[in-house]
């Protein structure tokens, strides 16, 4: 628990800041933030230079300022990874080249091969590679970080070490060549090798001391709900551990205390979690964002978002208490069950020889809720089913929407409903660990073809693993969904994955992890007769046909469905038509779309008093029918916002009724 802390200053009036990111569990208002805190800094400070920023491969920067900015002395940035690192690799690709072909034994069409590879997990990595060099070069005043949902918020934190491992190794490959020219010449000179990796050196280690230092601070932002409550004090608890400051806390969308049944009883329940947050970050500025009536996009609402944060911070507002419910005029008692469906269309039940079912979406559309209601659903259809929950969400939330302990290697929750959260790093220690055993009998062999100094490429050969691209993780991951299939555990699987950006990237993964072995096939087959890795080349030839079992499963319509989920706003629509978009082209079918948390009385022809909720209702209409227009009415299937959390079996169990109501197999395509 986070104690103990001094009277905080807000970030918007710190002049000592040069760094602000923003950071929480996906769909909570952090872009909202940052862009609210860039306009409003660029508004204050005209003399100052400010870059608005995001490492999020879902940009939706651009979106929420929806107009051209007036401010000359700010620029946003939406980082896109794979443009960066082509051009990284365009700029020092000559020099690279040289390092692996001074310090291994890989010749210089190798090297060219290796670096031409995509590489997967690309989207962190070269986010902290910008980002140092931005910093490094001092062109910005102040900026400000929009970061993608918590899980991969954390990878990118940890970038910089990985990055520091790889400088290792390549300065290891250099020590090499600076010892041989040394022997043989009597002395060394630096040049462009040793130049590239002590200036990505020099800017590593300052942003690490950034994070770190009182000129940069993470703001959390959140909602007054369980998972992203859970979400964010675990997210908290991780900035502490890497000595970030965290002074501010975002709490957004309060639901006001008006004459109105439905806003008070969602304010009763946001004011007893709000209570909570307070207790909990106890010494830190907790800010209440209260429900803005139109969607939160444009300079003037940014603007006023801003201004919001500061007058509301908890020194300065209190929440009042609710009027009681004889006081409400109508609608007087909103009532209704977990995800009770507007319309005639439901979620049909998957017809039997279905075997994937992948649900996906903007952050905070829902995806863990629906997929667990899903996995229990089915668990009560098909009792003799053996059912397998599975998350590839690094943020690891199953856990908090089930409420109930999941052991690190799954657990049953129901007799024949298992879930197991996806644990990346696992994975990869076993190759690490395999590769190590490996490379301990290897025997260096010289030959008039092939010198090997056995001193440095024993260390560098040691080493050569942490040069493995940092999505490998995720590969090594989605082998353990095939290895359940081979050993014929589980009948259906049910995908619980991680917001869109991330989502696309896990979905390319396998066509990535095929390219990336077939280099390393083609290396263990030119040299032989230098290293023999039988152990790990067999691996590696079992973890291709893996790979490739996995994409043809997902690819297989009368197998795999993807359903897309969305709520009713027109960010969260934009980025659905991406993601609808990106999921055809890799060739998995698409099922019904889910429009998720809509107004109760969405659908309802009746007069509302309440202009809260009439404004709202409003605007989800209009966002309907634009949904209905770009996706057919027949696949549209509206879910109602509860009343109260569903969180827990219980809960969960009967949303999943309320979803599916017809025994017929999918037949709808977006």
């Amino acid at each position: 628990m986070l104690k103990d802390y001094a009277t905080k200053p807000l970030f918007l009036n710190n002049p000592a800041l040069s760094l602000i990111c923003f950071g929480g569990k996906g769909g909570v208002g952090k872009t909202t933030s940052a862009a609210a805190t860039a306009i409003y800094l660029a508004d204050r400070n005209p003399h100052k230079s400010i870059l608005l920023a995001s490492v999020d491969p879902a940009h939706s920067l651009i979106d929420s300022l929806k107009e051209t900015i007036p401010y000359k002395n700010l620029l946003v940035w939406e980082i896109d990874a794979r443009l960066s690192y082509n051009k990284f690799i365009e700029k020092h690709n000559h020099t690279l080249i040289n390092i692996f072909d001074k310090g291994t034994f890989l010749d210089r069409t190798d090297a060219s091969n290796f670096l031409s590879i995509s590489l997967p997990g690309i989207d962190e990595l070269m986010g902290m590679v910008e980002l140092a060099d931005l910093l490094e070069h001092n062109d910005y005043d102040i900026v400000v970080l929009d970061t993608a949902p918590t899980g991969h918020t954390i990878k990118f934190l940890q970038m910089p070490n990985l990055i520091k491992r790889f400088l290792h190794i390549m300065d290891l490959m250099m020590e090499k060549h600076r010892y041989m020219t040394r022997l043989y010449l009597k002395y060394y000179k630096s040049d462009a090798t040793d130049e590239l990796i002590e200036s990505l050196t020099k800017s590593i280690n300052k942003i690490e001391r950034l994070f770190q230092s009182k000129y940069c601070e993470f703001i959390p932002v959140m909602l007054p709900d369980t998972l992203s409550i859970k979400e964010t004090m675990s997210f908290t608890s991780i900035l502490n551990k890497y000595n970030i400051s965290v002074n501010n806390v975002i709490v957004n969308r309060i639901f006001p205390v008006i004459n109105c049944s439905f806003c008070n009883k969602q304010y009763l329940f946001q004011k007893n979690h709000i209570d909570r947050i307070r207790r909990y970050y106890d010494g830190l500025n907790v800010i209440t964002i209260p429900l803005f009536k139109d969607e939160v996009h444009g300079i003037e609402s940014l603007l006023k978002f801003a201004n919001t944060i500061i007058n509301n911070t908890n020194n300065k507002v209190t929440l009042y208490d609710p009027i009681t419910s004889s006081e409400s005029p109508r609608p007087a008692e909103i009532k209704g069950g977990f995800g009770e469906t507007e319309g005639k269309y439901f979620l049909p039940i998957p017809k039997p020889a279905i075997k994937f079912l992948l649900f996906g979406g903007k952050g905070g559309v829902g995806k863990t809720t629906i997929s667990s209601a899903t996995a229990l659903r089915l668990s009560d259809l098909y009792p003799k089913k053996r059912i397998l929950l599975f998350s590839t969400d690094p943020a690891r939330s199953l856990s908090y929407c089930l409420n109930t302990a999941i052991k690190n290697n799954g657990s049953y929750i129901t007799d024949n409903l298992f879930v197991h959260e996806m644990d990346a790093e696992k994975e990869y220690q076993k190759l690490k660990h395999l590769y190590s055993e490996e490379i301990k009998y290897i025997l260096p062999i010289n030959n008039e073809n092939a010198f090997v100094d056995i001193a440095f490429d024993t260390e560098i050969m040691d080493s050569f693993i942490d040069m493995l691209p940092p999505g490998i993780d995720e590969v090594m991951a989605l082998t353990s969904i095939i290895d359940f299939i081979d050993n014929n555990k589980f009948d259906i699987f049910i995908l619980d994955t991680a917001p869109t950006g991330h989502l696309i990237r896990f979905l390319e993964m396998p066509e990535l992890a095929i390219a990336w072995l077939k280099f390393f096939f083609n290396l263990f087959l030119k040299y032989r007769d230098i290293y023999r890795m039988p152990r790990l080349s067999a691996f590696m030839v079992d973890l291709s046909k893996k790979i490739k079992k996995l994409l043809a499963l997902l690819r297989d319509s009368n197998k795999t469905l993807f359903t897309p989920i969305s709520i009713l706003t027109e960010m969260s629509y934009e980025e659905t038509i991406d993601l609808i978009n990106a999921v055809k082209c890799l060739k998995i079918p698409v099922s019904q779309l889910i429009l998720n948390m809509a107004h109760p009385l969405l659908q309802n022809n009746i007069d509302i008093d309440c202009h809260v909720c009439r404004n709202r209702i409003a605007y989800e209409k209009k966002m309907l029918a634009s949904f209905k227009t770009t996706f057919s009415q027949e696949s549209v299937c509206v879910i109602n916002k509860n009343i109260n959390e569903a969180v827990g079996i219980k809960a969960l169990q009967l949303l999943g009724k309320n979803m599916y109501r017809e025994f017929s197999g999918y037949s709808l395509a977006v």
